[in-house]
């Protein structure tokens, strides 16, 4: 049993750790802000910094950091002349890797931006925990190769699906336990009264009474998860953030896409070790070590998994599988197949962790990092050469394309990574249905071009 106070206890008599966040202001960095202020005892937040520093500096004193420790800065020199115990608040990122820092966190969201804060921080000997998974998807095999010639840590942030998904599957790997299937729920529940047909997507609602006959997944389950799509086709059920997790996911494990366009299925909890059991048992996978998302159904007296991972394995001994059964665990109804699951993540709260491991460990989550597959990008409308690739919303999703997450092996030849077109210029018209590749995209002063280019021949 790993117990974390005795892990960090000695760390208690050295110097505590700095920190750094970058992009404060967004919901990642309240919640880890909020937990550094309750480890003063292992964590020194030293660096915050965000566009708005008036915002940040509001933000600190709402978490109850005291304003006389609050020193915001604007050079570098202001920087060197704060106080040892201030926190310092910045609205330049450029300013960070010359801080005293000891750990980055890094959760702009921005893919260019994100990967060359990333790098600088790397180069200046910091430790870097990354949150921005539209920067990791694509130079996390380069930043995670730069931080061991550089002797430090590159890590992803805990408290978000990737790591923890990664996280979970080495333990369960660890235990000698193959992978069929891993994945997460996508972000939001689909919640169902049975008995009046209420049912609720986020703010949304509507009666639909005819999905009350779907409810039980039954004999036929093809046909059941086929109307249950049905019935809710007026609501999301594919979502870009999903597709881009997986492929970080995929790139740290090895594990590859179950479909180019992952299943989806509306199923709930309880039936998890049922529908990605192997096809020759009933399921839908079609072989084992492969990642997939699954939309989250449920009666509004139950919880939610709140955007939770999980795994399933195969396991041949029927002993064990009755004695996990009657401990209240997932089982398929075969018994063949058993669901580990952590119905949580907490952002932020957790993000602590990593920094403490890299500072005081030096461990990063990663086993390995590798282009193993890659979001591929197709027109769903005719664009036009000077058409930029614009990301819109809070998600950062690139607008009138289509998506699908594929293996390198097998991906369309040149196909260009979705969150490397992002914000950048085609070259050249193209039209409906056309994969986007490289060569029809303006790569012009971009550093997450160059990374993808040095990863090649580090």
């Amino acid at each position: 049993m790993i117990n974390f106070k005795n892990i960090f206890s000695a760390a208690k008599d050295k110097r505590k750790c700095k920190t750094a966040i970058l992009g404060a202001n967004g919901t990642f960095g309240y919640t880890f802000i909020s937990q550094c202020a309750m480890m003063e005892d292992l964590l020194s937040l030293r660096v915050v910094c965000d566009l708005d520093i008036q915002k940040s500096v509001d933000m600190l004193v709402s978490l109850g950091f005291s304003m006389d420790k609050i020193c915001p800065c604007k050079t570098e020199n202001d920087m060197k002349n704060a106080p040892a115990d201030a926190i310092i608040v910045v609205d330049d990122a450029s300013l960070v890797p010359s801080s005293d820092a000891d750990v980055v966190v890094e959760a702009t969201g921005n893919p260019e931006k994100s990967a060359l804060f990333a790098e600088q921080c790397i180069l200046a000997g910091k430790h870097v925990a990354m949150v921005s998974k539209e920067a990791d998807v694509i130079a996390g095999p380069y930043l995670y190769k730069l931080s061991k010639k550089m002797g430090v840590v590159y890590t992803l942030a805990i408290g978000d699906q990737p790591a923890n998904l990664i996280n979970w599957l080495s333990y369960i790997e660890s235990l000698g336990l193959e992978i069929i299937c891993a994945g997460k729920s996508s972000e939001y529940d689909f919640v169902y009264d049975i008995d009046t047909g209420r049912f609720r997507y986020r703010d949304q609602e509507a009666v639909i009474p005819e999905l009350a006959q779907y409810w039980h997944i039954g004999t036929d389950m093809r046909n059941t998860l086929e109307n249950r799509s049905r019935l809710l086709s007026a609501y999301p059920q594919f979502a870009v953030p999903d597709y881009n997790e997986m492929n970080v996911v995929s790139n740290a494990t090895g594990l590859v896409p179950s479909t180019p366009r992952l299943n989806y299925p509306l199923i709930n909890v309880t039936e998890l070790a049922d529908v990605y059991a192997l096809k020759e048992d009933g399921g839908l996978i079609e072989k084992s070590g492969v990642l997939d998302t699954f939309n989250c159904l449920h009666r509004f007296d139950e919880v939610s998994f709140a955007g939770g991972v999980f795994a399933i394995v195969k396991v041949e001994d029927k002993v064990l599988m009755d004695i996990l059964k009657g401990k209240g665990h997932v089982v398929s109804s075969n018994g063949k197949y058993l669901a580990l699951y952590l119905p949580y993540h907490f952002m932020g709260m957790e993000a602590p962790m990593s920094v403490l491991q890299a500072y005081y460990l030096n461990l990063s989550g990663y086993e390995r990092c590798s282009n193993v597959s890659t979001m591929v990008v197709r027109a769903e409308r005719d664009f036009h050469k000077g058409e930029i690739f614009s990301l819109h919303t809070h998600h950062r999703c690139i607008n009138d394309v289509y998506v699908t997450l594929e293996p390198i092996s097998s991906a369309p030849a040149g196909s260009a990574p979705y969150y490397l077109i992002a914000e950048k210029k085609l070259l050249k018209d193209v039209s409906a249905g056309s994969v986007i590749t490289m060569d029809m995209v303006d790569f012009s002063g971009s550093d997450l071009k160059r990374m993808v280019d040095s990863e090649k021949n580090f």
